[in-house]
């Protein structure tokens, strides 16, 4: 089970990595020029775009329950 979380965990957060490099590849592709991407990349990765952020975190959950429910298991595998 350890090693199936553990797997999750990677496999979800490589997902995401891919997904947001995509998206700013997009950006790059359908802007009129690379200025005008980087503007908006930096606008939409402001740490001040508080509303970016907590979708990030929503979308990264699954992944943190997992690691939490990981440490979880390891923590009573060990008490044992």
């Amino acid at each position: 089970m350890d090693t199936t979380l553990t797997s999750f965990i990677w496999v979800w957060i490589t997902l995401i990595l891919v997904v947001n490099l995509f998206g700013i590849v997009g950006l790059f592709i359908g802007a009129d020029s690379a200025w005008q991407a980087l503007q908006e990349v930096k606008e939409i990765y402001s740490p001040f775009n508080v509303m970016d952020w907590l979708l990030e975190l929503l979308i990264l959950s699954p992944a943190l329950v997992a690691y939490v429910w990981r440490e979880r298991r390891r923590k009573s595998l060990q008490a044992r």
